[in-house]
């Protein structure tokens, strides 16, 4: 099961009204605190699809929820301006799902609850975080446990940033060695000459600096400030690779299935639910390959997009599902970005000369 997307993007995300309004509050308190699952969308590890009703829920009941002490101003201010810009509101069809035994264990036990898990069966490949145990129940569905996989979908985001350091320093000196060498080899005779005395040079250097000792006093300076790094980098990242492991299981474990047949508009809807951009009726076709000469594909995708409420059109002929729930989204505090890497590597900290050690309970 590939969990992140037809375009290897962003791991989906569903959300029902309960499971929103306790993060949306828990994000609140203390002034504001950065969580795990804003850290994924903010951070492009997660999208956040939310079905219409939800979002009128939250808005009309998060009062209700609130503990004595919450901040209900401030909690909808970050719904709105942190949390409803980077999800995607979508009018889901009232026979997406249909013939699947979850949406029916659903529709015998909370028939409110159905657009999300119509969206959750058709999209398959994504998580349902709730905390309704008519959306959990049902196996293959909901997932009671959310925080895990909100933990596991901001840790992405940290192997991708550690991947990308690894991969730009080497890509840029294997383009830098292919370049060269082409060079050299398009070079003339005494270009070439010139390139094998520079070769040579430097092979008498580190050879005198080998046998006169100086490489030796040269790796005695190196060596403390390399062990000084690991000491530092090293738990941290390791703490990150072994969440990352972690986060695999909590993926391979909570994702929704696919169902066993899907119509038309659900396959399109798992198309436009990876991209990250909206896409062409002709892409669509193609990505979804099948029987038939692409134009014709392309027709029957068409008037699926035109004649389906889910999917919106945001310039001429390109198309989304659903539509951005908010205007522009608001960047995340810079003082809440470096409380949230804090608590993300407190257990992983070298303590530094001079710190005390916590007392006992502390």
């Amino acid at each position: 099961m590939n969990l992140r997307g037809l375009g290897g993007g962003a791991v989906i995300l569903i959300a029902d009204s309960g499971m929103l309004m306790g993060e949306v509050l828990q994000g609140s308190r203390g002034g504001g605190r950065i969580t795990s699952l804003l850290w994924a969308l903010h951070r492009g590890g997660a999208v956040l699809l939310l079905p219409r009703h939800v979002v009128e829920e939250v808005e009309r009941d998060l009062p209700r929820r609130a503990k004595p002490g919450d901040d209900i101003e401030l909690a909808y201010r970050r719904l709105r301006t942190l949390y409803l810009p980077r999800a995607r509101v979508i009018d889901v069809p009232a026979d997406w799902g249909e013939g699947d035994s979850r949406v029916a264990a659903v529709a015998a036990r909370h028939p409110a609850d159905l657009p999300a898990a119509r969206l959750a069966v058709a999209l398959g490949v994504c998580f349902l975080l709730s905390e309704d145990k008519d959306l959990c129940d049902p196996a293959g569905l909901g997932v009671g446990a959310w925080l895990q996989v909100a933990h596991a979908a901001a840790n992405e985001t940290e192997m991708e940033t550690i991947y990308f350091g690894f991969s730009v320093p080497v890509t840029a000196v294997s383009e830098t060695a292919r370049v060269v060498s082409r060079r050299i080899a398009a070079a003339p005779p005494a270009g070439k000459w010139m390139v094998a005395g520079v070769a040579l040079a430097l092979g008498a250097v580190a050879l005198w600096l080998v046998r006169s000792g100086r490489a030796t006093a040269i790796a005695d300076r190196v060596r403390p400030v390399v062990r000084e790094i690991g000491e530092i980098y090293g738990p941290p990242l390791m703490e990150t690779l072994e969440r990352h492991q972690r986060g695999r299981t909590v993926f391979a474990e909570a994702a929704v299935p696919p169902p066993d047949s899907t119509t038309l508009a659900e396959r399109i809807a798992r198309v436009l639910a990876f991209c990250g951009s909206p896409v062409l009726a002709e892409d669509i076709a193609r990505r979804l390959d099948g029987p038939g000469a692409l134009r014709d594909r392309t027709r029957l995708v068409r008037a699926e997009l035109l004649g389906c409420g889910a999917f919106v059109q945001v310039r001429r002929g390109r198309w989304t599902l659903g539509e951005p729930g908010g205007g522009p989204a608001a960047p995340l505090p810079l003082t809440e970005m470096g409380d949230y890497l804090e608590r993300l590597h407190k257990n992983a900290r070298r303590p530094r000369h001079g710190d005390r050690a916590p007392a006992a309970g502390g």
